[in-house]
């Protein structure tokens, strides 16, 4: 039986956003114990790529060596990409609330859409326009709290975080099609965990008490929220456009709240309800087929 690529892709992106949802859990349970975020940071990328290089020499014995270019594309995005939005968010929520850090964040599926319009000549059917502000009416209502904002920086860095994180989308969307994407991640991984580990890790003997004291978090975070979510992410990047995979991916956010509620006893608001809904529902648009070819 013939399976749709492009079903496949919005699957592997709608469980990249589950995966992804579990990092808010498991990560308040590390900082509790008094870990930094940079040094978690620097941990779940340098742990998760030490883990996938014998995966990735076994499976693909043949393609895991990469052409100069491509290891510095990836490089690229390792460093300029994923270590900088990641250290851009968690710089911003230490100078606002979370809540206005998440939705700074998630500016990305406007950028990514606009961006890919004008580069990648890449355009929002016309039956799947709703879909876009539904999502957004929807993180909004979802995430609403009373903001508060200590540091204008961090509204800087809030914004950053999602710029950072639409060129780490486009370019991969644009550049890394060729590759396995366990590969590149495993590469992306390396040089994210080798940049933060020579900012935040100066003490060995201090590692190994954070992994030992949150071990059982720190596996959630890498083999879910890293390998499994990243992985996921980039195959799915592959096979759909990005303004697509942008927009599936809110699926994080409803993730995160969901499992706040059943495993840190937090209360879902009636807001909160109708923004997931409005989310889901974009979700319903997106992964609808056009009508007409998708290029238009």
């Amino acid at each position: 039986m013939n399976r749709n690529p492009r079903q496949i892709g919005i699957a592997q992106v709608m469980l990249s956003g589950v995966f992804f949802g579990v990092l808010g859990v498991s990560g308040k349970s590390v900082f509790e114990n008094g870990v930094k975020a940079g040094e978690l940071l620097s941990l779940r990328f340098l742990i998760a790529a030490i883990l996938l290089w014998p995966v990735v020499l076994i499976l693909f014995p043949r393609h895991w060596r990469l052409r100069p270019r491509e290891i510095a594309l990836c490089a690229g995005l390792g460093t300029g990409g994923y270590a900088l939005f990641s250290s851009c968010f968690f710089l911003a929520l230490q100078g606002m609330s979370a809540s206005l850090t998440v939705l700074l964040l998630y500016l990305y599926p406007i950028f990514v859409s606009l961006l890919a319009w004008m580069f990648l000549g890449e355009k929002i059917p016309r039956q799947k326009w709703p879909a876009l502000p539904l999502a957004m009416i929807g993180l909004v209502l979802l995430v609403w709290d009373e903001f508060s904002v200590e540091r204008v920086s961090s509204l800087l860095l809030g914004v950053g975080s999602a710029v950072f994180y639409s060129a780490y989308i486009l370019v991969s969307s644009r550049f890394l099609k060729g590759i396995p994407p366990l590969v590149s991640i495993t590469y992306i991984l390396s040089f994210a965990g080798i940049a933060l580990s020579a900012l935040h890790q100066r003490d060995l003997e201090h590692v190994t008490v954070q992994l030992t004291e949150n071990w059982r978090a720190m596996l959630a975070i890498v083999f879910l929220g890293t390998v499994g979510a990243m992985t996921l992410f980039l195959a799915g990047l592959q096979k759909l456009k990005a303004w697509e995979v942008s927009i599936l991916s809110m699926l994080e956010p409803i993730t995160g709240i969901a499992l706040a509620v059943l495993i840190l006893g937090e209360r879902l608001n009636s807001w909160q309800g109708i923004g997931a809904a409005g989310i889901m529902g974009a979700l319903v648009f997106v992964s609808l087929p056009s009508k007409r070819s998708e290029s238009g």
